[in-house]
């Protein structure tokens, strides 16, 4: 039985994110989330309590999923703390490429926080964490400039999205994405 629920977990999680695609998060419901996975109305009220709490859960487990490598990409750059900014910015080009239509989701909620409930938006602004340590060790580096944490957040969303937009998989693009990135933010 337990199976089963799972795997209408992961079909309702599925349905989300390929209707967050296609319909837009605006136009996206319960019901034609219930449709696509193959699961009652029920189904989706007995495991969230709206389409609310449905987005925001499953906006966690994908973030969560998501970000599952940062900390030995940040581990396996060394001491440098430039190292460590490029190495998670490579690994957030890697993870739009591996899971372009997941990578979506989350940019497009978090655009959209309006659509997110406090517990997730807690969940994005994580208090800890190693992307919140890197974000710290950038602060107090003087090599970096001092900005706002938002704005190290944007910038770490930028190798992703310009990934998204080209045509190909140029690394060469991405690796001059993420050195005007560093020059930006170095003293």
């Amino acid at each position: 039985m337990r199976t089963k629920d799972e795997n209408k977990t992961k079909a309702i999680k599925h349905a989300v994110i390929e209707l967050s695609q296609s319909e837009g998060l605006t136009n996206l419901t319960t019901a034609k989330v219930a449709k696509l996975a193959g699961v009652s109305p029920a189904t989706i009220y007995l495991k969230y309590k709206d389409k609310t709490d449905m987005l925001s859960r499953i906006y966690e487990e994908v973030k969560t999923e998501l970000h599952a490598g940062v900390q030995e990409s940040i581990l396996d750059a060394g001491d440098d703390v430039e190292a460590q900014l490029r190495a998670v910015l490579n690994y957030s080009v890697q993870q739009w490429h591996k899971y372009p239509k997941e990578s979506e989701f989350i940019n497009a909620l978090w655009t959209n926080q309006e659509l997110l409930d406090a517990s997730a938006i807690e969940s994005g602004n994580q208090k800890e964490g190693p992307l919140v340590d890197l974000f710290a060790r950038i602060d107090a580096n003087p090599a970096f400039i001092n900005v706002p944490r938002v704005i190290l957040e944007a910038f770490a969303s930028l190798p992703g999205t310009v990934r998204q937009l080209a045509s190909n998989n140029d690394q060469a693009l991405i690796d001059q994405t993420i050195d005007l990135i560093l020059k930006a933010l170095k003293v």
